[in-house]
């Protein structure tokens, strides 16, 4: 292959890596700031939250390791 075209592929395949991951830190970051935008009424109530948010989390890595999508 030729090494001018392999270096624009890996140039693209960077690119595309940094912008997904950009996206996936936004999409968090706006879910995380929903919860702390809420006006919980105790701290066992937001603690809950933030739990159940972590679950969304170590779910969505989960299904990443296993399947890939």
């Amino acid at each position: 292959m030729d090494r001018k075209l392999l270096e624009q592929i890996k140039k693209k395949v960077q690119e595309e890596l940094v912008k997904k991951e950009a996206e996936t830190i936004e999409y968090w970051l706006k879910e995380l700031q929903k919860i702390y935008a809420k006006k919980h009424q105790t701290l066992p109530e937001f603690k809950a939250e933030v739990r159940q948010f972590m679950e969304r989390m170590k779910n969505r890595v989960e299904v990443l390791k296993t399947k890939g999508l």
